[in-house]
C-alpha cells in the first residue's frame, strides 16, 4: 500500500542504495539540492519521483426517495346510441359490470320511476362518471335529452352509493296573449310565434267543462292568456301554467283564475271564486269535427233513409284515445247490435253515457269497474254499423225512473269542485285582481311587474 503521509511522501533509506552511493557521491547531493530550491522558487513540485497520491474514492450523490404521484380519478363521458341499453352504454364507455350493476340498483333505490327509468332511455342522453384508479365509480350525472330542469346524480359514501334527483333552477317569465279569432284558436296561436300544440291544448283543458273549442268558436271572438315561460340561461326550456284566461263571445265572457288555497288546495276560478270544474266533459276525447248531431231527422250513409240521430258522432282518427266524460261504474262492455263494440258508464245522480263502434277497450276494462272522470275507457274504431272510424256518444237522463236520450248541450253542467272558502276570499279577489291586470298589457309582453308582485304575494 502506498503511504497516505502526503507531508513526508518518502524518506530517505526508501530511496534505493546504489543511487546514494559511489565516487560521485557528494556532486549529486549538491545537484538535487539546487534544483530541489528552483523548484521551490518556481512552485514547481520537486522532480524526485514518487507514488501518485490515491484518489479519494468517488463520491456518489443520493436521492432522496420519490413519494408515489395520488392516483388521479378518470372522468368518463358518454351517449346513449340508438337502440342502446343503459347498462351497454356505459359498459361501452369503460365501466365496469359490477359497477353498472351497483350503479343501477342505487338508482332504483333512490329516484322514483316516474322520474328515471334505467330500463327507458333514450337516443342522445348524456352521462358523466368520475371512476377512480381502480374502476369503482366515485360519482356519477344522468342528463336525459333537452331536459335542462334537472338531472339524475350519485354520489359515492361510506354506505355505497346513493343516487337523487336534481331540479335546476330556472329563470321564469309572464307572457301574454291576446288574439281575435279569424277561424281557430290553433292559427291564432300560430302567427304569434308561440307553440300552438300546447298552449291551445291547455286552454281548452281550463274550459273543458265550458267550451267545446272545435264547434263553439266564432270568427269575431276574442282569447287571452297569461301564462308562464320557463328558460335557462336565455334558452327557452319549457311552458309553464296558465295563470289567467279570458275566452269572450258576442255574448259570453267565460274567465278562468289558477289559485291555491294557503291550505294547498289549487285549481281554476271564476270571478266568483267557484270551481271551474263540472259534472260532465263537453267531449269524450280529442277529434277532427262532429259528423252527426243530436237530431230528429238524418238520413243513414248505410241504410240510405232518414232515421232519429240521438247521439254524436265525432269524427277521429282510428284508435284515438276515448275518456269518460264523468266518473262512474262501466254497467255494460261488449257488443251492442249496430254500435259494435260498446261501453256504458252509470254516472250519480241518474245520468248515463255510453261509447260506440270502438276498435278495443282499455286492457282490464269490465263490468263494474270504476272509472274516473278523463280516464281512457276504449279507443276510435268502426265496428258496428259504421262507415268509417268515429265515436258515436250517447247520452242519457232519468225521466219518472227510465233512461232516455238526450242531447247533452241541453244538460246543465252544475260545478263539482270546490269553491273558493270564505275565510280565503279575501286573499283570492287579490290573486284574482292582481291577474286580471295582466289582461290590459298588449299581445306578447313580459309582464315583470306581476313577477314581482307574485314573489311579495308568496312570502
Amino acid at each position: 500500500m502506498p503511504s497516505l503521509d502526503f507531508k513526508n511522501p518518502r524518506r530517505d533509506n526508501d530511496l534505493p542504495g546504489s543511487f546514494l552511493s559511489g565516487p560521485g557521491k557528494f556532486i549529486v547531493v549538491i545537484a538535487g539540492l539546487a534544483v530541489l530550491g528552483l523548484s521551490r522558487l518556481s512552485g514547481d513540485a520537486p522532480s524526485v519521483e514518487t507514488e501518485p497520491a490515491p484518489e479519494p474514492p468517488p463520491v456518489i450523490a443520493t436521492q432522496a426517495p420519490l413519494l408515489p404521484e395520488p392516483p388521479t380519478n378518470q372522468i368518463i363521458t358518454g351517449k346513449i346510441d340508438r337502440g342502446e341499453a343503459f347498462s351497454e352504454a356505459l359498459k361501452s364507455a369503460g365501466i365496469s359490470h359490477e359497477e353498472v350493476f351497483d350503479l343501477v340498483k342505487a338508482l332504483r333505490k333512490g329516484i322514483h320511476r316516474a322520474d328515471f327509468n334505467p330500463n327507458v332511455v333514450q337516443r342522445g342522453d348524456r352521462f358523466t362518471a368520475e371512476v377512480n384508479s381502480t374502476g369503482t365509480v366515485l360519482g356519477f350525472e344522468y342528463i336525459k335529452r333537452g331536459s335542462l330542469e334537472s338531472r339524475i346524480l350519485a354520489r359515492r359514501e361510506s354506505a355505497g352509493l346513493r343516487a337523487w334527483k336534481e331540479n335546476v333552477p330556472l329563470d321564469r317569465r309572464v307572457v301574454v296573449i291576446s288574439e281575435r279569432l279569424e277561424d281557430s284558436i290553433w292559427n291564432a296561436l300560430i302567427a304569434t310565434g308561440k307553440n300552438p300544440d300546447v298552449l291551445s291544448n291547455r286552454l281548452s283543458d281550463i274550459f273543458e267543462y265550458e267550451i267545446d273549442f272545435m264547434v263553439d268558436c266564432r270568427p269575431g271572438d276574442r282569447f287571452t292568456i297569461a301564462y308562464e315561460e320557463f328558460f335557462k340561461d336565455d334558452e327557452f326550456v319549457r311552458y309553464g301554467e296558465i295563470l289567467a284566461a279570458e275566452y269572450a263571445t258576442g255574448r259570453e265572457r267565460h274567465q278562468a283564475y289558477l289559485y291555491e288555497t294557503p291550505d294547498g288546495y289549487r285549481g281554476y276560478h271564476n270571478a266568483d271564486g267557484k270551481s271551474l270544474r263540472g259534472i260532465f266533459l263537453k267531449s269524450p276525447l280529442n277529434y277532427r269535427r262532429i259528423s252527426s248531431g243530436f237530431t230528429n231527422r238524418r238520413f243513414h250513409p248505410v241504410l240510405k233513409k232518414y232515421l232519429k240521430h240521438h247521439g254524436i258522432d265525432y269524427a277521429a282518427s282510428h284508435g284515438t284515445p276515448v275518456w269518460a266524460t264523468a266518473e262512474g261504474t262501466v254497467s255494460f262492455i261488449g257488443r251492442k247490435g249496430a254500435l259494435g263494440k260498446y261501453i256504458e258508464v252509470k254516472h250519480k245522480n241518474g245520468y248515463k253515457t255510453g261509447y260506440g263502434h270502438l276498435s278495443n277497450y282499455r286492457r282490464g276494462l269490465k263490468k263494474g269497474s270504476y272509472v274516473q272522470q278523463k280516464q281512457i275507457i276504449g279507443y276510435v274504431g268502426a265496428t258496428g254499423r259504421a262507415t268509417g272510424p268515429h265515436l258515436h256518444y250517447n247520452f242519457y237522463t232519468t225521466h219518472r225512473g227510465e233512461y232516455r236520450l238526450t242531447n247533452p248541450s241541453r244538460v246543465t253542467n252544475r260545478p263539482t269542485g270546490k269553491p273558493v272558502p270564505d275565510h280565503f276570499m279575501d286573499n283570492f279577489i287579490d290573486t284574482r285582481n292582481a291577474l286580471y291586470a295582466l289582461f290590459e298589457h298588449d299581445s306578447g309582453s313580459i309582464v315583470t311587474a306581476y313577477l314581482e308582485n307574485d314573489a311579495r304575494m308568496a312570502e
